[in-house]
């Protein structure tokens, strides 16, 4: 199952320093093993007061030295301001958090949830030194950010909220200043909190009794890995209608997916676009889209221990549970059903869930977003086209108002008693495109309850696509979001 944690403890033969005791370790990939550069490793042992923040090299490598009996450690007031790790972390429901100030002033505490909404702060004027709060869980299952202010600087983490619950948000900031003197016995174990986090994995903590010369293998669990990860949109079927030896048992190189990838991915759920080429197909598009979801249901079928097909929402977290990725079939534009609604039918029958109301070309019905925006052609939903989308609501096939025109998309806003989504678009306000969504838009699609999925077309993502990267991506998410 997904979700078990491994902790690999190799003891090494070592030489005692004579300013302290050394600890060392890995951090590398839960699933390749790689490994993990910059992964930020803190060490904490509270019998000397030991706080320390180290990073690993491009081996995954990382070292601290922790004081000894034969240094004898006096607390003094923190020279910089730092924020912890929360601990534990996940957590349920509470977790503490550490920080340190430098200098007498106000302190700001903030949590947000991941959609930036705030649920937690707290203001206090501190004099400089060591303090912690408790964050008791006030929402959801998920990821959480707390950020810490003071001074003119912020520092920000993540933390992840096991179970929902509503305990009480943050408590009251305490002292964990000292000028006492505080010593290290060579014959007892020390008890020591390491907390390793990376962006793009979950943190781990580990909660030991050292010695010194422990060597830790850590392998960190990536988001995704943990999370129920959806893609909302997959063309690799429009693909293998072309390239026929093409398959998905093996990892290959070329093509957008395999099962190897998707797994190493952490992908759960997915879903396969049923797109059918108007430029190249002048007619029979119902014929084709047949012809592609025959491909896809014995692609399926030949990886039916790694993935199956789920039609129902229950289906697909039942396949995740048992370590399957869910596959679902969308269609990409309605020019596939013909003007038919017994074809819309016969889709939904075969397996359909979801349909992009037009790609570029607009159909018969309903006007897409490249037509209305170049002037050849005008309006939104004619009544079959509302036709359609109430036929889509009573079957419980999702609308995409990906590619679709701003006219057809205020008309299905209008129809549909459903919630609808946008499964591969970006934001216009960071890069005007006819692709893109306005902010009305994206605020109309939140409030049916839909979600909107982002895409990562360079194109449509900013004006230099040769300088489009993953912060990009993360830019126009931000923005959706926000």
């Amino acid at each position: 199952m997904k979700r078990k944690r491994f902790v690999f403890l190799v003891l090494a033969i070592f030489c005692m320093n004579l300013s302290g005791e050394t600890i060392s370790g890995v951090v590398q990939d839960f699933i390749t093993t790689a490994k993990l550069n910059s992964a930020s490793v803190d060490v904490i042992c509270s019998d000397v007061s030991f706080h320390d923040t180290v990073f690993t090299n491009y081996k995954g490598e990382w070292s601290v030295t922790i004081p000894s009996s034969e240094l004898e450690q006096e607390t003094t007031l923190p020279d910089r301001f730092s924020v912890s790790q929360n601990y534990p972390n996940p957590f349920n429901p509470t977790t503490r958090i550490a920080f340190s100030v430098s200098q007498t002033g106000e302190v700001e505490i903030l949590v947000h949830n991941l959609l930036g909404q705030e649920v937690g702060r707290r203001r206090q004027i501190l004099s400089a030194g060591k303090y912690e709060i408790d964050w008791r869980g006030m929402g959801s299952t998920g990821i959480y950010f707390y950020t810490i202010r003071s001074a003119g600087k912020s520092m920000t983490r993540k933390m992840i909220q096991l179970d929902g619950g509503y305990s009480g948000g943050l408590s009251e900031i305490r002292s964990i200043g000292s000028s006492q003197k505080r010593l290290l016995k060579k014959s007892t174990a020390a008890q020591t909190t390491i907390i390793i986090s990376k962006f793009g994995y979950v943190n781990d903590t580990l909660n030991v009794n050292i010695s010194g010369g422990e060597n830790f293998i850590i392998p960190l669990k990536t988001i995704h890995y943990v999370s129920t990860l959806m893609d909302g949109h997959n063309d690799i079927i429009e693909q293998m209608l072309n390239d026929t030896s093409y398959h998905w048992k093996t990892r290959h190189t070329y093509h957008h997916t395999d099962v190897p990838r998707l797994i190493t991915g952490g992908v759960d759920i997915q879903l396969f676009s049923i797109w059918v080429d108007p430029n190249q197909y002048s007619s029979g598009h119902y014929q084709i889209a047949n012809r592609s979801i025959e491909i896809l249901k014995t692609e399926i079928a030949a990886n039916a221990e790694n993935i199956q097909q789920a039609t129902t929402i229950d289906q697909a977290l039942d396949l995740n549970k048992s370590s399957k990725i869910a596959g679902i079939m969308l269609v990409e534009g309605g020019h596939v059903i013909e003007n038919s609604l017994v074809k819309l039918k016969n889709l939904y029958d075969f397996g359909v869930r979801c349909m992009t109301i037009t790609w570029n070309n607009s159909t018969d019905w309903a006007v897409s977003a490249k037509d209305e925006f170049y002037g050849y052609q005008s309006g939104g939903l004619t009544d079959f086209g509302r036709q359609v989308i109430r036929k889509m609501d009573s079957l419980g096939i999702v609308i995409d108002v990906s590619h679709v025109g701003d006219s057809t998309v205020a008309d299905i806003l209008a129809t549909t008693i459903n919630p609808i989504i946008a499964s591969h678009s970006g934001a216009d306000a960071l890069k005007s495109h006819y692709r893109n969504l306005t902010d009305n838009q994206i605020r109309a699609i939140a409030n049916t309850g839909g979600v909107v999925g982002v895409t990562f077309y360079p194109y449509h993502l900013s004006n230099s696509s040769s300088s489009v990267n993953i912060q990009t991506v993360i830019n126009h998410i931000r923005h959706i979001v926000d």
